[in-house]
């Protein structure tokens, strides 16, 4: 299926976004452009939005949104883990 291949892409991208992010905070142990509740949110639907598209045979981009969703978790994780100090 072609829109498989597609949606792949476009969230891979979604994950090469986000990479700048995670490494930022990780070198500045800071998260102040982000808010909690933004990113929490945001990787809790991509984990439901990943299992539907396990549920209609949208292997690859399961996966790939899979990605997006434990890089949204990482920065949830560093929002938390950098507010605290």
């Amino acid at each position: 299926m072609w829109q498989d291949t597609a949606l792949a892409i476009i969230n891979f991208c979604f994950v090469l976004t986000l990479i700048p992010a995670i490494l930022r905070n990780f070198k500045l142990k800071d998260t102040n452009s982000q808010s909690l509740y933004t990113c929490l949110p945001t990787a809790i639907l991509l984990t439901i939005v990943a299992f539907i598209f396990i549920t209609i045979d949208l292997f690859y981009s399961s996966i790939t949104t899979g990605g997006t969703a434990i890089a949204w978790y990482i920065l949830t994780y560093q929002k938390i883990k950098y507010s605290t100090k």
